[in-house]
């Protein structure tokens, strides 16, 4: 079993990729990357992410932070929150459920912000994990691909 737990509790860095799909308007392709600091409380995961995000059609670098909060539910099952808004004021985002036969972890039920829905898939990858994001809507057809590392 893929223990994603334990995984995400050695991660110390990250690379990701954006590939907006053709119906996006959003324009948001290009690569970022970082480091992550980790803080860990109970079952409850801080992992804090800052770095920096080159947008691909003409290289203009954005410095970037985000905070996810991962919380162990049980053996198969996370929470991932988003304190996009504050710790005070996390946005629940979906919980991933181990599925054995693919050896992954994935959103039971895709997350709803305004017209826009998110989901998430996450494997192990060859030096830590990799977590595929889609995120669709209106004006949104987004794929991230975030690869994190020990």
């Amino acid at each position: 079993m893929f223990d994603l737990w334990s995984a995400l509790q050695s991660i110390r860095q990250y690379k990701y990729e954006s590939k907006p799909g053709e119906k996006s308007v959003m324009g948001w392709a290009g690569e970022g990357q970082g480091s992550v600091s980790l803080r860990l409380e109970k079952d409850t995961l801080f992992f804090t992410e800052t770095g920096q995000f080159v947008l691909a059609q003409n290289g203009h670098k954005v410095e970037t932070d985000n905070e996810f909060i991962w919380q162990k539910l049980s053996d198969t099952r996370i929470r991932l929150l988003h304190s996009r808004f504050g710790r005070d004021k996390q946005v629940e985002l979906f919980e991933l459920i181990y599925h054995s036969e693919s050896d992954s972890w994935e959103s039971e039920q895709a997350h709803l912000c305004g017209d826009d829905i998110y989901s998430g898939k996450v494997i192990k990858g060859e030096q830590g994990i990799e977590f595929f994001w889609s995120i669709t809507g209106p004006r949104k057809q987004e794929n991230l691909h975030y690869r994190y590392s020990r």
